[in-house]
Parts: structure tokens; sequence; C-alpha cells
């Protein structure tokens, strides 16, 4: 009987922590967004939430290579739930999101990273897809980086520190907060791992067949103009797809998504 208690006060408590609070920090006009204040350890992402009388800001940066590659090979889902109870209806996906992508598009990147890391933002910024899509109010429309819609924006861009730094704004008009807290939730996909027999179909809001994949963008496939070229797939190599490949202890490391969620309080100028 006390086992029973002591494992349901210990259920109570870890849910208890996942649903802990943050509170946005109010955004000044013209200022630059302030530190990236809050951080998740499995995926190393350091993020940021602000809010004005108009706009939502949300933004992170990452450096740990496994991140930016998921990132940019099976895409990311920014989920805003207005009623705080981490639902997920309305979402800005970009890049394009795959449930499961193969281990040889985390090889491929992994090579192409190593060589663009040398020379230079610029060059880090031609992996990054150029397009995703934005689905709120149950209407899906393409959106694009860089280019606002309907007031919401998305900016993915590596910086001077070779960190990936994702920006988003999202006009509170749009979510509809129904009190002043709100959930956001942020998800990747995951890597197909050699040795699982069953294909998982890929899913997205556009319900598949759209040609081109997040994967595919990172790596210029599609694109006849890309400067990088084609990449390399040799699962035995020393990337971090060839290395999880020989160690079955990180296989839940590559194969499962990124997948977080916390709860805001906006606040009042």
């Amino acid at each position: 009987m006390k086992q029973i208690i002591f494992l349901l006060i210990t259920a109570i408590g870890l849910n208890a922590c996942s649903n802990k609070l943050y509170e946005s920090n109010w955004k000044k006009p013209e200022a630059k967004s302030s530190a990236f204040r809050f951080y998740h350890p499995d995926s190393r992402i350091r993020y940021n939430i602000e809010n004005d009388e108009k706009n939502l800001y949300f933004s992170f940066d990452v450096m740990d290579q496994l991140t930016v590659q998921k990132i940019l090979t099976t895409g990311l889902r920014l989920f805003i739930d207005r009623t705080g109870k981490n639902k997920q209806k309305d979402e800005l996906q970009f890049p394009v999101y795959s449930d499961k992508v193969p281990i040889s598009e985390l090889e491929e990147y992994g090579n192409r990273y190593d060589q663009s890391i040398q020379l230079g933002k610029s060059t880090l910024d031609q992996m990054i897809p150029s397009d995703g899509y934005l689905k709120f109010g149950g209407e899906t429309v393409q959106i694009f980086n860089r280019m606002p819609l309907n007031g919401i924006s998305v900016t993915l861009e590596f910086d001077s520190t070779r960190s990936l730094v994702y920006r988003s704004v999202i006009p509170l008009e749009a979510i509809k907060a129904e009190g002043e807290v709100i959930s956001i939730g942020i998800e990747t996909g995951g890597y197909e791992m050699p040795g699982n027999d069953q294909a998982i179909s890929q899913a997205d809001v556009t319900q598949a067949n759209q040609g081109i994949t997040a994967g595919d963008r990172a790596m210029g496939r599609g694109n006849d103009n890309n400067p990088m070229g084609g990449g390399m797939n040799t699962p035995t190599g020393s990337s971090a797809a060839g290395m999880a490949m020989r160690n079955s202890n990180s296989y839940n490391k590559f194969a499962d998504p990124i997948r977080f969620w916390v709860k805001v309080k906006l606040q009042e100028k």
C-alpha cells in the first residue's frame, strides 16, 4: 500500500513539473529580443517567449548538430493552443514536417554540414528549406522563410556562431486566447533506423504526396541551382548516423522526435 501511495505522489509530482507555468516578457517597440531565458535539456534548445499588445514572439537557438539536422531534414511544427491544454490544432510548420525520414538523410546532411560549417553562415543558410505550411483556424496555406503572411512570419537562419536561430511572430488576434495562459508546443520528426521492417508513412498537414520533402530541400534535391551538389551516403562512416548504427543504445536518440510543450502566461503592458 505504501508503495502505491509513493508511486501516486511521484506521478503527481512529475505531472506538476510538466505543467510549470512560464511568463512571457513584454516586448518593447523597436527593441531587440531579450536573451533566450529557457532551456530544453534533451534537445539543447534555448528559447524565449515575448509578447506585446499585438503579437506573440517565439524564438530559439540551437548548436547541437543532431537537433539542427532533425529540424532541417524532418521539419518543425510550432503549435499554439489558445486554451492552454496542449492541443495540436493550430500550427506553424516550417520546415515541412515528415514523421519519419530515412537515416540516410541524417548521414547525407551530416557530411554536407561538416563541409559547409567551414565556409560560414551564407553557405550554411543555403541548406535551409524555403517553405512550410500555416494551419490556423482550419485553413492550410503555404508560408515561406522571411515572408510574412497575414501578419504571421517565420525566420530561420544560422548566425555568426553557427547556431541555428528560429524566430516567429504570430498576431494575438490569430491566436484568440481564451484566457491569459496559452500552450506552445515544438515537434520534429525522427529517423527510420536500420532493421525497421515496417516503413512508417509520411505525415504532414497537407496529407502526403506533396512532392519534395523537407529532407529533399535540406539536401538541395529538386533545386538544380543549388551550389552544394549531392551528398554522400556512407552509413559505416564516422558521422553521427554511422555511429548510431554501430551503437544500438543510441537508437532512441536518433529515432525519436524532439517534442515538448510549455504553458505561458501572456503579459499585459
